[in-house]
């Protein structure tokens, strides 16, 4: 945004002009109207680098403070506004009394605004919180969840099943393994005598 056509400075960089020798003043003169000319030309043609040049240079040349509303716009139109604020305010320490200082004290705010967003943009990556290792962990759908909690149950259920079978088919081979053994243990083939079947005693 420039606030003052840019026509009216070329008069001001000529007043300005006017202590020095002529000679040195003539020449002076003519390339800050030159670098004031190409650089609202190239403005113009939104090329803000090369305003932004030669305004400077022009303002360099005849230290005319009007000349730094056109340095703030082409800062401002290459995204700098904190610069462009910075040379408002310096046209303001030089000029206090101008009748357009709260428009220009305005211009400011809005530019620190901008600047504020500009670096807010710049940190959220440093600013964010590190998130803890489990906040990372990939989210596992409930579908596959119940599935997982399903197998487990089968596996746990399969355990106890062998678990029981193995214990039987323990017990059971206990069991041949003694009904075998009793089989196979050698028997008496004469017919019981009584002192077999117990003490003999003496009758009277």
């Amino acid at each position: 945004m420039r606030l003052r056509p840019g026509l009216s400075l070329l008069v001001g960089v000529g007043l300005a002009l006017l202590l020095l020798p002529s000679g040195a003043r003539a020449d002076r003169d003519q390339q800050a109207r030159d670098l004031y000319q190409a650089g609202d030309k190239a403005y113009q043609a939104n090329d803000y680098q090369k305003a932004y040049d030669d305004f400077k240079q022009a303002y360099v040349l005849s230290q005319h403070p009007a000349l730094l509303y056109d340095v703030a716009s082409a800062l401002q139109g290459l995204g700098r506004p904190h610069a462009a604020a910075e040379a408002l305010r310096t046209y303001l320490k030089q000029v206090p009394a101008d009748p357009d200082r709260p428009a220009i004290e305005k211009r400011i705010a809005s530019l620190d605004d901008a600047q504020r967003l500009l670096d807010l943009e710049k940190t959220p990556a440093a600013a964010a919180p590190a998130l803890p290792p489990a906040a990372l962990a990939p989210v596992v759908p409930a579908a596959a969840l119940q599935a997982a909690v399903r197998q487990t149950e089968v596996r746990e259920k399969r355990k106890r099943t062998i678990a029981i079978v193995a214990t039987v088919v323990s017990v059971v081979l206990a069991g041949a393994a003694v009904g075998l053994a009793v089989g196979l243990a050698p028997h008496s083939t004469e017919p019981p005598t009584r002192s077999d079947l117990g003490p003999v005693t003496s009758t009277p």
